[in-house]
């Protein structure tokens, strides 16, 4: 896995997290309304051409859903921002990517793209693991209150609702 951010992407936890990811019988499944609806209303909510709900397994970070951008799609987990995301258990936030060191080799940045502006808060499972993120990009900076994490959060929090259910239907 090429790592584009040049620093360890993997949790103290990996194996135990991605057991419990696959738990939730979600990676690779076709679209959801429920989870369209959630992304839709994220991008609505804060404004932004793509809001993403993204699952990070061993090697790539998989799209479950997306406004703006390609469902269904998977990217190689060291060229993920979502990789950095499910890292900590706050919401991860870069106002101005160009401004951080880290970013500035990442493709999404560096590239034809042009990521600017990016928050994510981490899905975190029931039982305590953090198996992907709800984000935000758009291509211009902007700022990101705490009010706005705080709402982020409920977005994340909504969705691991969403995965509970799933898990007790399957």
């Amino acid at each position: 896995m090429e790592n584009t951010f040049g620093r360890d992407l993997i949790p103290q936890n990996e194996e135990e997290r991605l057991e419990n990811l696959k738990n939730y019988k979600i990676l690779y499944t076709q679209s959801e309304t429920k989870f369209d609806q959630l992304s839709a209303l994220t991008a609505s909510m804060f404004n932004t051409p793509i809001a993403m709900i993204n699952f990070v397994d061993k090697d790539q970070v998989w799209t479950k859903s997306t406004q703006g951008g390609h469902d269904n799609e998977a990217v190689e987990r060291g060229s993920s921002l979502c990789s950095l995301a499910i890292l900590k258990d706050s919401v991860t936030v870069f106002e101005d990517a160009l401004a951080e060191p880290i970013l500035l080799s990442n493709p999404m940045v560096a590239g034809e793209f042009g990521l600017r502006f990016y928050a994510a808060a981490p899905i975190k499972t029931s039982e305590g693991f953090n198996v992907g993120a709800v984000c935000i990009i758009d291509t211009a900076s902007r700022d990101f209150s705490e009010e706005d994490q705080k709402k982020l959060e409920w977005i994340a929090d909504l969705i691991r609702i969403e995965m509970e259910s799933r898990k007790k239907i399957s």
